[in-house]
């Protein structure tokens, strides 16, 4: 009892912030503070410095409740005098950078990141955030933000304990960061340029490569051992910054060595390839495409929600074509095992894609009858010769990997041909459920001890609590599973060498890489029979029926307690499975893009002409928020005729400082419109807006929040004609620039007082979308 006595004493004799009234006054903020009444936790923050100033703590507690108010700029400077006090305080640069980039001011957030790096701020996210800010200030003017960079450096002379980020940052901002001015070869062919977005994003979230990045980085090497003398580049998208960006080969080539050297992704040599690799990006001078190209995305770009606005802008100024690999549609065709964001992101994607793609690239018949099928409920023709098949039937095993001794297997308590292996990433559609039901039977039938273990190898996906609670309540099943993640090739290769034999129920596949993994490897895959996986494992795998936990307990069985069956379904592999080459997988995709160029002779590049926009219809410019499809669907990002706008958000498009175009084809004749546009204001602060249509010039301003409609008349028509809309923010009496959404724009005849009325309901109701041109009603339907 005596300790806390004497703190009580030494409390009443020594206030804790200094004097007994500042003490009161912090009491008071924090209890106004745990009761979120932030007027009132500022007021006694505010009393306590006031009484103290040298309270730093309080300084910045002033500035979160200032924060929480919405009063950034007076956060900014409670956030700063913290900072005079304690220029070494990390987090208060940290909160101070935040605050600026919500008021717009990227070049003060960019200096306090900066700043926390230097007092030795390392979190992950953090640096994360200044290489967007970098990446976005690059797109705007690169050589401006070099010489801020270089100026500021000036105040932030090396250090010991200072984040290791920040050493690189300074070690690059005197080199040219554009790729190396190598001459391009010029060979007869156009040049193959291969979108690498998915995997350098891949990158930043995890290390090892899986399924599809397995297949981008072994196709690109395959293509430049191939290429001869055809100019092969490597471009990107990155977070933050919306500009085509070129990475160099041997870039991408030490990036992918170092992936699959280890599978640790928080080891500190791989933190900071990574970040080096987003620092070069992010600084690097934008990517112009060969006259002519071919792009090609072997990955994904669905999650890149302005992806065709730029390809549409190389279309139109480079005269490039677009060959994406479509890996699967299983978003559409199996939506219950998938998120539902990642559903309305793929269906956006699907739609610009049959917009914008001149061919397809497809790994197997099951994806390209599911490519023809979709292209066929959209009501978008599509000619079955412009969808080339590349199966992935192609040799996983790397010859210069070091082969891992079987005491290797220890650490895992496997012994060799003592388990059953399972490789994919955790989700619903996989088929974990099927399989471990399989094994829960095999363990009643036979006993734990007869069944061999069921090792899952592979990374947490989406929609997997069942399956891992699953394990949770039954201690049998589970002492017979092991899930294991993050490996490098090395082990993995083990497993495959030293398994009985593999399984893959999937219930829905585009391909089937572990399938064919498992044959590279000699051994017998189990795996189900759904979409593509036959096509995977031709006459060498055993096949059951998908979701069928009885066919694949009872050809589990057979595998396991019969040998000679066993050995004579691995003999078969080792007679007749031959992989080929990547090499000649890449052959296979030029071969085809040669034939794609051998029909497009003598045609022009076909550039998406403008959406048709329908009169007494609302057209919607934010992201699509639908999980299913049908004949029609478009997406009005298609309106967009520039650069100028990011991408589309539930709250719509986002217009860029340099203001941006759109352009709206009318079918005529029409009488005179009306085009109601709405806008709505930035987050935090005050935007000025002008909106200008042939002699038409309107402005305004939008407060916080604000949302207004805008109309401009359109005259009337005899026969079809395009309407061009500039939309751009204002610059303040201050200069700030501060961008706004438009939502979308209603189009209605000027003397159509019904249309006016639905539109007004609409509106009053909250219907918007009953009025949607892109909707399921036979009478609104959007056209090319």
């Amino acid at each position: 009892m005596r300790l806390p006595f004497v703190r009580r004493i030494r409390r009443m004799i020594v206030p804790a912030y200094g004097s007994t009234v500042a003490t009161e006054h912090v009491a008071r903020g924090d209890a106004a503070r745990s009761r979120q009444d932030w007027a009132a936790a500022a007021d006694a923050y505010r009393a306590a410095v006031r009484d103290q100033p040298s309270l730093v703590a309080i300084w910045i507690q002033l500035g979160h409740a200032q924060k929480e108010q919405g009063a950034l700029a007076a956060a900014a400077e409670a956030y700063g005098q913290a900072a005079k006090l304690d220029p070494a305080r990390a987090d208060t640069h940290v909160f101070m950078a935040h605050i600026y980039k919500q008021l717009g001011r990227d070049d003060l957030a960019i200096l306090h990141f900066l700043r926390a790096l230097h007092a030795g701020e390392t979190a992950t996210h953090e640096g994360d955030e200044l290489l967007r800010l970098l990446a976005a200030r690059t797109h705007k003017d690169r050589g401006a933000l070099i010489e801020q960079l270089r100026a500021m450096f000036t105040q932030l002379p090396p250090r010991a304990g200072e984040a290791p980020l920040l050493g690189q940052i300074r070690g690059v901002i005197t080199e040219d960061m554009a790729p190396a001015s190598q001459p391009a070869p010029r060979g007869p062919q156009p040049a193959l340029v291969f979108d690498i977005s998915d995997l350098i994003s891949y990158y930043g979230n995890a290390r090892l490569p899986t399924g599809i990045q397995r297949v981008q980085i072994e196709t690109i090497e395959g293509a430049l051992a191939r290429g001869g003398d055809r100019d092969i580049r490597l471009c990107c998208f990155i977070d933050g910054r919306d500009d085509w960006l070129e990475l160099p080969v041997e870039r991408m080539r030490a990036i992918a060595r170092l992936s699959t050297s280890g599978g640790d992704r928080f080891d500190p040599a791989w933190l900071e390839a990574v970040a080096g690799l987003k620092l070069f990006l992010s600084l690097t001078d934008p990517f112009e495409f060969p006259q002519g190209a071919s792009l090609i995305n072997l990955g994904t770009s669905w999650w890149l929600q302005n992806y065709f606005l730029y390809v549409r802008h190389a279309k139109a100024t480079r005269g490039i074509r677009y060959i994406p690999f479509v890996h699967d549609m299983i978003p559409i065709m199996a939506p219950e095992h998938c998120t539902r964001g990642l559903t309305q992101d793929f269906i956006s994607w699907v739609i610009g894609v049959f917009d914008h793609a001149d061919h397809f690239l497809v790994n197997s018949q099951a994806t390209r009858h599911d490519l023809l099928s979709v292209a066929a409920t959209l009501g978008h023709p599509l000619d079955p010769d412009d969808v080339a098949v590349v199966p992935l039937d192609t040799d996983f095993r790397k010859p210069a990997l070091a082969e891992l001794p079987a005491q290797a297997l220890d650490p895992w308590k496997l012994k060799p041909g003592g388990f059953v292996l399972f490789v994919s990433t955790v989700e619903s559609r996989k088929g974990h459920m099927v399989a471990f039901e399989t094994w829960a039977e095999l363990i009643r039938r036979h006993g734990a001890d007869a069944v061999p273990q069921l090792v899952c190898v592979g990374n947490r996906g989406w929609l997997n609590d069942r399956i891992y609670a699953r394990l949770a309540e039954d201690e049998v099943l589970a002492s017979k599973v092991s899930m294991l993640s993050r490996l490098s090739d090395e082990e993995l290769a083990l497993l495959y060498r030293s398994a009985l034999f593999t399984v893959y129920p999937s219930l829905y596949e585009g391909w089937g890489l572990p399938v064919t993994e498992s044959l590279c490897y000699g051994k017998v895959p189990l795996v189900s029979d759904a979409a593509s996986l036959p096509e995977a494992g031709g006459p060498f795998a055993v096949y059951v029926e998908a979701g069928s936990v009885a066919a694949l307990t009872d050809a589990a069985e057979t595998l396991i307690l019969d040998a000679d069956h066993r050995a004579a379904a691995e003999a078969k592999i080792a007679a007749g499975f031959r992989p080929r080459a990547w090499s000649d997988l890449a052959g296979q995709i030029g071969d085809e893009l040669d034939r794609f160029a051998g029909r497009d002779a003598g045609k022009g590049i076909v550039v998406p002409p403008p959406l048709t926009a329908r009169v007494g219809r609302w057209h919607p410019l934010s992201r699509n928020e639908s999980i299913r499809i049908w004949t029609g669907m478009r997406t009005g990002e298609g309106f967009r005729a520039d650069l100028g706008w990011h991408w589309p958000e539930n709250r719509g498009c986002r217009v860029r400082r340099e203001g941006g175009a759109l352009l709206l084809h009318l079918d005529g004749p029409h009488p005179p419109l009306r085009a109601l546009f709405h806008l709505t204001g930035d987050d935090h602060v005050q935007a000025f807006w002008s909106l200008e249509s042939g002699s038409t010039a309107l402005t305004g301003d939008l407060h916080p929040d604000e949302s207004k409609w805008i109309a401009v008349e359109i005259a009337a028509a005899d026969g079809p004609h395009d309407v061009p809309i500039r939309i751009r923010p204002l610059a303040a009496g201050d200069g700030t620039v501060v961008t706004f959404f438009l939502v979308g724009f209603f189009l209605h005849a000027t003397d159509d007082v019904s249309a006016r009325q639905d539109f007004l309901e609409a509106i009053t109701l909250n219907r918007l979308d009953s009025l949607n041109a892109f909707g399921e009603d036979d009478g609104a339907r959007p056209t090319r």
